[in-house]
């Protein structure tokens, strides 16, 4: 299957429509023009994950990883002011509807370290977010969701998920791009 490609984005009324493409069955790539498309794309992953999802986000600092967490965790029903990048302590737990579970991985010494928290507890426990998680892969599980975002201007960023395909799908349909190739959002 030939690889799609990103296509400009559309303007509906006053609202950016972000672009999504799928190069194979088990990818998806979003083009996020804001922090606003940011948070819409956490949403909409909030939407499709289920108890025992883990996904490790990758990017350099500043790149959105904790906006999209923050997203997602609050439209699983945490508490807006409770979440915060758990840089400091590790691990953050949140409670809502699904339990979030929120690891940082920056200031960890190895990824052996990750190891020894204990973090496989958490994975069939709720929905278990790993930032820096490029820093401890060998440590996750094989159907993870792998997130990593590339700054591509000031306020955008590309975002590309590899995730099994049944979860692809849904996805892909739940932000507007329901075939191989998609289109906006």
């Amino acid at each position: 299957m030939r690889p799609s490609r990103l296509r400009r984005p559309v303007i509906r009324g006053f609202q950016t429509v972000m672009i999504v493409a799928r190069p194979d069955a088990g990818m998806i790539d979003v083009s996020l023009d804001s922090e606003e498309e940011t948070a819409r794309l956490g949403r909409a992953i909030a939407g499709v994950v289920e108890v025992g999802t883990v996904i490790g986000l990758i990017g350099p600092l500043g790149a959105g990883k904790t906006r999209l967490t923050r997203a997602l965790a609050e439209e699983l029903g945490v508490d807006p002011g409770a979440i915060s990048s758990p840089t400091f302590v590790l691990i953050q737990e949140y409670e809502g509807r699904v339990p979030v579970h929120h690891f940082d991985t920056y200031r960890l010494t190895s990824p052996s370290a990750f190891e020894e928290l204990g973090v496989a507890e958490y994975w069939n426990a709720g929905v278990s977010i790993v930032e820096w998680a490029d820093r401890v892969s060998e440590w996750l599980p094989a159907d993870r969701w792998t997130i990593t975002l590339e700054p591509t201007g000031p306020t955008s960023r590309r975002a590309r998920i590899e995730l099994p395909p049944g979860p692809a799908d849904r996805l892909a349909e739940a932000i507007g791009g329901k075939g191989p190739s998609c289109g906006s959002w």
